[in-house]
């Protein structure tokens, strides 16, 4: 025969294991959220828009865009060194002066052109 204290007792181990059970379910689904964003934030696609060797090949520069989140820029990479910038441009081009030095001239419409010197370190 049961009386009543043991009936309690299971009931108060019941709610206590369920309040637990929920605990961890909510815990679980908080890090599964934040895993989810943090992977979203850190994945950005990348597209190269172009890339240009110097006239002896010696040298060469890449221009690739980054979808970064909330927004894209673009990264010119030369040598051992890189340079970002915030507006995608419409247009790029590289006028090579030598092997070492080059001029990256990105436009867009209705601004005045962004032109960037680049200089390659003389080994």
């Amino acid at each position: 025969m049961m009386d009543w204290n043991d009936n309690s007792v299971e009931q108060e181990k019941t709610i206590l294991l369920t309040k637990i059970g929920y605990l961890f379910g909510v815990v679980i689904l908080g890090v599964v959220g934040i895993v989810i964003v943090a992977w979203y934030i850190s994945y950005s696609e990348e597209t190269q828009l172009e890339i240009s060797h110097s006239p002896n090949k010696i040298n060469s520069m890449e221009i690739v865009k980054k979808d970064d989140f909330p927004d894209p820029n673009i990264r010119i990479t030369y040598g051992d060194k890189s340079i970002m910038k915030t507006k995608i441009p419409d247009k790029i081009s590289i006028e090579w002066k030598n092997d070492y030095q080059a001029t990256l001239i990105l436009t867009k419409q209705g601004r005045e052109p962004d032109i960037v010197e680049i200089e390659f370190d003389v080994n």
